[in-house]
């Protein structure tokens, strides 16, 4: 019988997925109102964890272990990757590694076309087999500064267009141009260079993670309107602040139809918008697919934990340990086997594991305690005398250990009942 059937009433307050995978409050669709003009049904999740990820602090991962990750990226439906930068002949290595294996995912270097020698960085990314020319470069005065000081009140048109010519010619098969988007003057001078050069992509950076996602929806709308309907726009968000996946949830809702992720929120500083968390929300929450096997997510989080040597944190949103680890008062309903009493979107969903605790916020005594709906649910009598020294046992056990396993519970209790 489905969750419908067996509780019509929970159809007043929430809204059940079809094959019932997660379940979403229907006040959200109030607020939400219909589906935004421009906004797609669909979004292109593009990993950035064979890049950005391994810009994180104290990683390193050579192309055997970027090879691994590749292949399970491409396995639960990845189709776009950044893999790298043309100056690192490493990374051309691994574009060629991943050619020779046969991937068919879109592969696309950091390409600056900032940088005074950028056509030779175009003929390296072109050269290494690589899909997508990313071209990346910085007008406004911070980064210009901190990057190429000699860009300053530079010919942005100029060289956009020459560096867009120059991929075309040498044989790209996709382009995208990118910048800071600190100044909106320079924006749209950027974004209509871009168009008019015939770049097939332009991207929406939040480079040092402090834009709000106001700001990021803004953004999209703006480039869209300067540069028409035809150009893709994607977004690439940065998570100093905490809002990457907000903001880049926001640019999709405005019309982006590619949105750059990394696993774990690897990256530079604080890193980017997080694959495993995206992903759902989108799915979930937005009804925008991803095409993507969701139940990959947890594996594929605990697997970069490992490969790059990057712990997750245990109450990390949807991958980490706690997301499904239930104790004190939310025991109850778990323990009926009801997942929708406190999970939004189902362990087996995300591929994480369910698990049951008891700490000393379980002792509450009560009809609706844990403990008592443990003990009526291996069938025995709860209104027993012997429900208190089952307490009594577990006191002792949960102050010595801090909290103790379900097994370890339906011990004492068959100890106690007999």
């Amino acid at each position: 019988m489905s969750l419908r059937e067996q509780h019509p009433d929970l159809l007043k307050e929430v809204d059940i997925d079809e094959q019932e995978r997660w379940m979403t409050p229907l006040v959200n669709k109030v607020a939400m109102g219909h589906r935004p003009q421009g906004v797609m049904d669909r979004c292109i999740i593009r990993d950035d964890t064979l890049r950005s990820g391994i810009n994180t602090p104290g990683v390193y991962a050579n192309n055997s272990i970027k090879m691994v990750l590749a292949e399970k990226l491409e396995a639960m439906g990845v189709v776009e990757a950044e893999v790298g930068y043309p100056t690192i002949p490493e990374h051309i290595e691994f574009v060629k590694m991943l050619r020779n294996a046969g991937s068919k995912m879109e592969l696309g270097l950091h390409t600056r076309y900032y940088d005074p020698d950028y056509r030779t960085e175009i003929q390296k990314t072109v050269d290494s087999g690589a899909d997508l020319v990313n071209l990346v470069g910085y007008w406004g005065y911070i980064m210009t500064n901190a990057l190429c000081p000699q860009n300053w009140n530079g010919d942005i048109e100029g060289r956009i267009g020459d560096a867009v010519s120059h991929a075309r010619q040498s044989g790209a098969r996709k382009i995208a141009v990118g910048t800071d988007y600190h100044r909106l003057d320079l924006v749209a001078r950027v974004a209509r260079a871009a168009k008019d050069a015939g770049a097939d992509r332009i991207v929406v950076y939040d480079v040092r993670g402090w834009f709000v996602p106001e700001t990021m929806a803004f953004l999209v709308r703006y480039v869209r309107a300067l540069a028409g309907p035809d150009i893709e726009i994607g977004v690439h968000c940065h998570d100093d602040y905490g809002l990457a996946t907000i903001n880049s949830i926001e640019a999709i809702r405005a019309g982006a139809l590619t949105c750059d992720v990394t696993i774990n929120s690897t990256g530079h500083r604080c890193g980017n918008a997080a694959f495993e968390q995206v992903v759902p929300v989108l799915e979930s929450l937005y009804n925008i697919r991803t095409g993507l096997d969701m139940t990959q997510l947890t594996p594929l989080s605990e697997m970069v934990a490992e490969l790059y040597k990057f712990p997750i944190a245990r109450n990390r949103p949807v991958t980490g340990p706690h997301m499904y680890s239930y104790g004190g008062s939310h025991l109850g309903g778990i323990l009926r086997g009801q997942w929708y009493f406190w999970e939004n979107i189902k362990a087996e969903t995300v591929g994480n594991r369910r698990s049951v605790s008891f700490g000393s916020t379980s002792l509450r005594r009560g009809k609706t305690a844990p403990v008592t709906v443990k003990i009526e649910s291996m069938g025995l009598n709860p209104e027993s005398a012997n429900i208190e020294r089952v307490f009594e046992k577990l006191e002792k056990l949960i102050y010595e250990k801090v909290e103790i396993g379900e097994r370890e519970v339906e011990a004492v209790i068959h100890e106690i009942y007999g």
